[in-house]
């Protein structure tokens, strides 16, 4: 180790981290101006204080191979480099562009356009950025990366672990970031709404020990003897079902202890809120905050799919690919195979079923929506997820004796889910005054719609029989048989003949709408 490398690397982060204050001080100070702001002059100084941060920054990163003493070869260091520039410029430039664009009331019109655009482009730039920076470095990282630190033993991996000490796990430090990253996402949301900050608090300190217990509870129910709780609770290790340290949670039981105990404590504390409101903003971001804990299940080697073709995902990140190789159920593996990253395929699922719930039905389409159809729609959402990448998990992470457990259950939540929205428009349609605000021309819309999606349901439950009834055998396993693809169609089926009922549903209140206009 050169000590030299590492002293000029903590100065130059050092640095970094002073301007990134800076910059967060300057930006706070012009969100919460009184006085008119020459807007021109602060974004240049912006400009220049991003510079130096990614400059600082930059040169830190470049300074870990002379710390570790290692010579880089040419394209190694470049990808590290401009990677990293990427990285932590797009990051400063997500935050002022957020600050700035929600905060600030008095923005001209061009320039919160193009904060809004800025804003936008720097997710996936800091995202994509984030993960190849890491290429510069895969080979001279040992494999398989570490997934925690002990105290005082140091790093552990999926290979070693330690029973003594104290384990600070990268998947529960995963769990925890999503948390509150979605707590503070929420937190501006219902700012946005009601113009104050601090209202979740106490439910986010409610639904997410709640969440955890319900992840935990599951977990043990759906694996009670594939994991032997039955026998070590016989022999008196009774505590192993709240053995959570050694692993075992699952989302699904967690989402729904911990929206159930969330919404019931909310309408407790905030009875002049609306709890559809409140279901609407929140519940679809759990989407965003199981996407990050995904990538524990990357540090801890686990919950992925089979062995495939490496050559095939050469597009991947080098820490992935190579990290993938191994497995804390399988044999590790060689000769250019790893297994199928599901961490990472469900987590940008989710983060696009977030923005289909959020962006596409919560704002392009909110006038075919009611209060509460975004909450119930992650319950869809997330069961579509889940039922299509069961089948693909290497069978040593499937909950039960056969395997069929999480996806029965995700199945489930998908009729649920579409169960959920046509009683919810249903009821909204029964108790709806006669003030009706649908736009001219909804009834043929909505009548074309009950009329497509009915015809798909009925092909896909027709499809869904044949199938099933032709592949009686495949039942046997989890996989993707005839029988569990016509299993998977049923259900989508089924959610398709639900949600066509909203349509027939919105058909009539438009219908009734226009007879009461000639009435008038």
């Amino acid at each position: 180790m050169n000590v030299f490398g590492l002293v000029l690397f903590i100065i130059f982060m050092l640095i970094s981290v002073v301007l990134i204050g800076l910059l967060i001080k300057r930006v706070r100070g012009i969100a919460h101006s009184t006085f008119k702001v020459n807007y021109k002059k602060e974004i240049q100084i912006i400009v220049y204080n991003v510079m130096g941060i990614t400059l600082a920054f930059t040169i830190g990163i470049a300074l870990i191979y002379l710390w570790n003493m290692i010579t880089p070869k040419w394209y190694e260091l470049i990808i590290a480099l401009v990677c990293s520039s990427l990285f932590i410029s797009s990051l400063s430039t997500f935050y002022v562009s957020f600050r700035l664009h929600y905060y600030v009331k008095d923005l001209n019109e061009t320039l919160d356009k193009a904060l809004y655009r800025m804003l936008i482009i720097s997710i996936p730039v800091m995202i994509i950025s984030l993960w190849y920076a890491f290429n510069g470095f895969s080979e001279y990282i040992t494999y398989p990366i570490a997934n925690g630190i002990n105290i005082p033993n140091g790093v552990s991996t999926p290979e070693k672990s330690f029973t003594n000490g104290l384990t600070i796990s990268f998947y529960a430090l995963c769990i925890l970031s999503g948390a509150v990253f979605v707590y503070f996402l929420c937190d501006h949301k219902m700012y946005q709404q009601y113009g104050k900050h601090g209202t979740l608090e106490s439910t986010f300190l409610v639904a997410f020990p709640a969440g955890i217990i319900g992840a935990r509870i599951w977990y043990v129910i759906g694996n009670w003897k594939a994991d032997g709780f039955d026998e070590r609770v016989a022999s008196g290790e009774w505590w192993s079902i709240f053995a959570v340290w050694e692993g075992g949670l699952t989302i699904l039981g967690g989402a729904i202890m911990g929206i159930v105990f969330g919404v019931l404590w909310y309408i407790w504390r905030n009875k002049h809120y609306s709890i559809w409101v409140a279901v609407d903003m929140i519940v679809p971001t759990i989407l965003l905050a199981q996407a990050i804990g995904r990538i524990g299940n990357f540090f801890n080697c686990e919950v992925h799919g089979m062995p495939v073709e490496m050559s095939y995902f050469n597009w991947l990140p080098q820490i992935i690919l190579k990290n993938g190789t191994y497995s804390s159920a399988s044999p590790h593996l060689e000769d250019g195979t790893f297994y199928l990253p599901l961490f990472l395929i469900e987590g940008l699922i989710n983060i696009g079923g977030y923005f289909i719930i959020a962006e596409l039905f919560g704002k392009k389409l909110r006038k075919y929506t009611e209060l509460g159809d975004l909450g119930f729609g992650y319950v869809l959402v997330y069961g579509f997820v889940r039922m299509f990448l069961e089948p693909l998990r290497d069978a040593s992470y499937n909950m039960g004796t056969n395997g069929y457990w999480s996806w029965a259950f995700s199945c489930s939540f998908i009729v649920f889910g579409a169960v959920a929205i046509l009683i919810n428009h249903l009821v909204r349609f029964i108790i709806r005054t006669k003030k009706n605000n649908l736009r001219k021309g909804e009834e043929k819309v909505a009548l074309y719609s009950f009329i497509s999606t009915l015809a798909a349901a009925i092909i896909l439950l027709i499809v869904s029989i044949i199938l099933m009834a032709s592949n009686k055998s495949d039942f046997t396993s989890l996989s993707y048989g005839g029988f569990n693809i016509g299993m998977m169609i049923m259900f989508v089926g089924l959610g398709t003949l639900f949600i066509s009922g909203c349509s027939i549903i919105r058909f009539f209140e438009a219908k009734k709408s226009n007879v009461e206009i000639i009435h008038a």
